[in-house]
């Protein structure tokens, strides 16, 4: 788990530093294979944070703007602020965000 934990943050460092990466260029260089790799980009999708279109993987940004972001699960408690909003759970939560 570890691991790939780790090969995560390798890919987003190297997406929003880069930008733009190939799917193949992403799988060389973090370590993941393709499954996770899909995975990984589904997530990152979901949060707005990037985008794939035709092997290209292209960073969008860490804030979610213009987005409603829905959240399922036990929620436990909210906090928020006119800047952020953060949402924690019973349990595990899923976010899905659409435009």
């Amino acid at each position: 788990m570890t691991e790939v934990r780790e090969a995560c943050s390798k890919l987003i460092k190297m997406l929003s530093e880069r930008e733009e990466l190939t799917v193949e260029e992403a799988i060389s260089t973090s370590g993941l294979e393709e499954e996770q790799l899909k995975n990984v980009i589904a997530v990152l999708e979901a949060l707005g944070m990037a985008e794939e279109e035709e092997g290209i993987l292209r960073w969008l940004g860490l804030e979610i703007r213009g987005r409603v972001v829905i959240v399922r699960g036990k929620v436990d408690y909210v906090l928020q602020n006119p800047f952020e909003v953060r949402v924690f759970g019973q349990e595990e939560l899923k976010a899905t965000a659409r435009p």
